[in-house]
């Protein structure tokens, strides 16, 4: 199965942190975020503007193998865009890193939707952070190279982007594996903090 997979997947690259997007939660399935965290003994922080007594809940989360010293979320206006943003503080090799996951908006005319959504996002990390790094993940659903997140570039690098410098934006061996998407896009981004951080592979 698909979830099999991913499973195999994720044991075999055992990575410090995972960002999920659109996770899904009802009466005929476990939070998909807190199932997997479970499977692969992580830790997660699960976030969702619908309260926990709802019988339908979708949301972000973020998964971890280290402690989780601080959490949140926040968010994200227009608050009837039903956006997040979901915050986890943990320590790899003695040095403090803050994840953040996203989800923006989606349609192809919302840039000034995600230029709000990208401001507050980083209010947020401006108001949370108080490690030695910042890392933001997410399906921003726009190229990182769209206006709306000026304010994003100014401070972050996109991971992507640092270890395939020639490959443009719309290309699609490069983009997000989603078939939606016509043309092919990247709007899925792995965005460090390089004053801090280095990409490797």
């Amino acid at each position: 199965t698909r979830r099999a997979a991913i499973l195999a997947g994720l044991r075999r690259l055992h990575p410090d942190v995972i960002a999920l997007q659109e996770v899904l939660q009802h009466e005929s399935l476990p939070n998909q975020a807190e199932a997997l965290a479970r499977d692969l003994g992580y830790r997660v922080a699960f976030a969702s503007v619908d309260p926990p007594a709802a019988p339908r809940r979708y949301g972000n989360a973020i998964l971890t193998r280290h402690p989780i010293l601080a959490e949140g979320w926040r968010k994200l206006r227009p608050w009837d865009d039903w956006r997040i943003a979901v915050h986890v503080r943990i320590v790899i090799d003695r040095r403090a890193l803050d994840v953040y996951a996203t989800h923006l908006h989606h349609t192809t005319e919302g840039g000034a939707i995600r230029a709000r959504q990208a401001a507050d996002l980083i209010a947020f990390v401006d108001a949370t952070a108080h490690g030695d790094a910042t890392m933001l993940l997410g399906d921003f659903n726009a190229t990182y190279e769209a206006p709306e997140f000026d304010g994003l570039r100014a401070r972050w690098h996109d991971a992507y982007d640092r270890m395939h410098p020639d490959a443009a934006q719309d290309a699609a061996a490069h983009s997000t594996l989603n078939p939606a998407l016509l043309p092919p896009l990247r709007v899925d981004h792995v965005l460090f903090d390089p004053r801090h951080m280095r990409v490797v592979s």
